[in-house]
């Protein structure tokens, strides 16, 4: 064991009061107790623990992120956290279907949603009012807007990116994108990727009507 001078470690009033008792002395001052971690002293942490690993559990299985958000009352942004911590690294960035569907494969697809929302300047909606769902193929006769919003668009302003959609009042509504809604249609498109924010009050009469039903 290597010994230290006190005097280098100690402050002057401190190594005085210890010089009291034990001057010239050697002496060996022991570890605090380890001090027990958030929620062992009441059994809590414990609970999360299993809780979290029944959760890897079900997402190992197959089980999709919803359907474990629904049986454990939590958001689909906890599970994710939970599923994937800090081990997840962020697939590379595009405007495009395929990007989205990287994000939404890696159980990221609302991190997709606000760097689209943000680089165009659209107000992302607040998670504590809205559910997001992954990406999903729905058919475009089930968006409510007017077809009359824009002038004939270039197509090739547009790559092939998702709809972000709003499911308010059991409607559906374009966030942004509207010009692309606009040339899918006259294209005669039936259906095509999109991510849908669902208003929680509304989520359970989404799901059941609609949300299992969208092509994945």
């Amino acid at each position: 064991m290597q010994y230290e001078n006190a005097k280098d470690i100690l402050p002057a009033s401190l190594l005085e009061e210890v010089q009291k008792y034990a001057e010239g002395k050697v002496i060996y001052i022991p570890k605090r107790s380890k001090r027990e971690g958030w929620g062992e002293a009441s059994g809590y942490r414990e609970k999360l623990n299993k809780r979290n690993s029944a959760i890897l559990n079900r997402y190992s299985a197959g089980t999709s992120i919803m359907e474990i958000a629904e049986e454990f009352f939590l958001s689909p942004e906890t599970i994710k956290k939970i599923v994937y911590g800090k081990k997840v690294s962020l697939p590379e960035y595009s405007p495009s279907v395929y990007s989205a569907g990287q994000y939404s494969n890696a159980g990221l697809g609302e991190e997709w949603v606000r760097i689209c929302l943000e680089s165009m300047g659209v107000e992302v909606p607040d998670s504590d009012r809205y559910f997001l769902s992954e990406l999903v193929r729905m058919p475009l006769r089930l968006i409510d807007e007017d077809d009359e919003y824009a002038d004939d668009p270039d197509e090739s302003d547009f790559r092939d990116v998702p709809l972000i959609i709003l499911f308010e009042d059991r409607r559906f509504h374009v966030i942004c994108h509207r010009d692309y809604l606009l040339i899918l249609r006259k294209e005669k498109k039936n259906a095509h990727y999109a991510f849908i924010f669902a208003r929680k009050e509304e989520y359970e009469y989404y799901l059941k009507n609609f949300g299992k039903q969208f092509q994945r």
